[in-house]
């Protein structure tokens, strides 16, 4: 018998009595004469276990389908801040508005205040800068999701009506192919056939 067979490689739950009462997510290595002989996932140290401690873990294919759909949607998320992530260079205070220990209280107070009013507009610009790119980026992303639109019934192509009026003068309304007159087919010719060298023809 294989002992690393795949079915003895399949992730179980194992509730480890001496180990108190929690679950820990482990690999079965093989089988021993008295259990399983399995390594720890997470600390990657193995040992010898009863039989009775291993539970199989349980799939649900639902939740998995829900945590295929949150990561996807996570990384679009992550994609689209990345995008957006800053190039914005800050500009540094100006040093005619630095305050200097020989400055008066009026002229302290006065840069003060255009300090103050120069932060906030460079918040304001960095916020514009990364609005900006996460406007683009995601405008990128549904432009490139929507090229490969399927025509249908939203696909925007225009359908004609039958109550159109029909190109033909002498066409009626709500009569498709009206005016066009009856298909044309090639005349059926007689088919000769040859027996004894004599020509003989189907009526």
């Amino acid at each position: 018998m294989n002992m690393r067979s795949s079915l003895l490689v399949q992730k179980f739950k194992l509730y480890i009595v001496k180990m108190g009462s929690g679950m820990y997510d482990a690999t079965i290595e093989g089988h021993t004469p008295n259990g399983y002989f399995v390594s720890y996932d997470e600390w990657g140290n193995k040992e010898e276990v009863d039989p009775a401690n291993v539970r199989l873990i349980e799939f649900n294919a639902l939740l998995e389908a829900e945590k295929v759909a949150e990561a996807t949607k996570q990384a679009i998320k992550r994609k689209i801040a990345q995008a957006a992530s800053v190039d914005f260079q800050s500009r540094s205070l100006p040093a005619k508005l630095r305050i200097n220990p020989d400055d008066t209280e009026e002229v302290k107070a006065a840069k003060r205040k255009k300090i103050h009013s120069f932060k906030s507009k460079m918040r304001f610009e960095q916020l514009e800068v990364v609005q900006n790119k996460r406007q683009n980026a995601w405008q990128q992303f549904q432009t490139t999701k929507g090229s490969s639109k399927k025509i249908g019934f939203f696909s925007g192509r225009k359908r004609e009506s039958i109550f159109k009026s029909p190109d033909d003068p002498n066409g009626k309304v709500g009569v498709t192919g009206s005016g066009k007159g009856l298909t044309e087919f090639q005349r059926r010719e007689k088919h000769l056939h040859l027996k004894g060298g004599v020509a003989e023809t189907d009526d």
